[in-house]
């Protein structure tokens, strides 16, 4: 089970811990964005301060329309002691998780300034 809180500005905030891959762990609050159907997505001064290397390109249609090409790559995610690789796009203003990686939880928000959120996988 992942905890989090709600912010004063009622966003559901969770805490991961990823890697770029040079060995090192790094946590990183992330916004549930339950409209993203992506894994991740970092804005570009994360991006830089993780040290990640971008070497894809994709498509993305953000919520205000439009289609544009935004660069990605892969991080590792460390959930339940395991590491799972993740795709991230280069996008928006601040670390979202999207439903790509939520698929087969439960999330629970309390949708109230310091409310609890939790996330739980769902059966085997």
């Amino acid at each position: 089970m992942i905890n989090g809180r709600v912010t004063g500005d009622l966003k559901a905030k969770i805490n991961i811990t990823i890697s770029v891959g040079d060995g090192i762990w790094n946590s990183l609050d992330v916004v549930v964005d339950t409209g993203f159907n992506g894994q991740l997505a970092l804005p570009e001064e994360t991006v830089q301060s993780l040290g990640l290397v971008l070497d894809r390109f994709r498509r993305v249609t953000p919520a205000i329309g439009g289609t544009r090409v935004v660069a990605s790559g892969y991080v590792h995610l460390c959930r339940a002691e395991a590491s799972m690789r993740a795709r991230v796009i280069q996008a928006g203003t601040e670390p979202l998780i999207g439903m790509a990686l939520l698929l087969n939880h439960r999330i629970t928000i309390d949708a109230v300034a310091d409310g609890a959120v939790s996330i739980t996988p769902l059966g085997g």
